[in-house]
């Protein structure tokens, strides 16, 4: 695996050209994808699992902090849901201005990879965060989220963006639970 970049002393965040190989080998991946698949796609990316629960677990940008977790799936906890991963260091919503560029220029750089990838995403954005998904041919899904101070990607299973859109649905039909 190439190193993270730096653009900002203490800002890390994967090239995009990696960001784009890891995101891809979990979406891309046989669904439905097993906990001990997940580890060794973990282990594969050099992610460090955390002692106590190998699906919680620390990545390169990380500021040594546990920032990506394996989902499990809620009716057969032996296959996951998801996938949640920081693709740079995450700094408060506060961060200095040059650390806000960086991460929106790290956030327009994976969603332009992606877009020309699997097509344009989904994107929608308010003050606070920003996101683009693509629901792929499998019905896995893929988020790219950015803050102020964090970018960070989620793969959901079929499973999950099947389960997500139904819900999605039942709101939109003036439901409630």
């Amino acid at each position: 695996m190439s190193s993270t970049h730096t653009t900002n002393p203490g800002f890390r965040a994967y090239p995009t050209e990696q960001a784009v190989a890891i995101i891809r080998a979990i979406a891309e991946h046989r669904w439905p994808m097993t906990i001990n698949e997940a580890f060794t796609l973990r282990d594969q990316f050099g992610w460090k699992p955390a002692p106590d629960d190998g699906r919680y677990f620390v990545t390169p940008v990380s500021s040594g902090n546990e920032d990506g977790n394996i989902g499990l799936d809620f009716t057969n906890r032996n296959f996951v849901s998801e996938i949640g991963f920081n693709l740079s260091t995450h700094f408060p919503p506060d961060a200095p201005p040059e650390i806000q560029i960086a991460v929106q220029n790290a956030y327009a750089s994976y969603v332009n990879a992606l877009n020309s990838l699997y097509r344009a995403g989904d994107s929608e954005s308010d003050q606070i965060v920003a996101s683009t998904q693509w629901i792929l041919p499998s019905r896995a899904s893929v988020t790219i989220a950015a803050t102020r101070g964090l970018v960070s990607a989620t793969v959901e299973s079929p499973a999950m963006t099947d389960l997500t859109e139904a819900e999605q649905r039942y709101f939109d039909e003036g439901g409630e639970l």
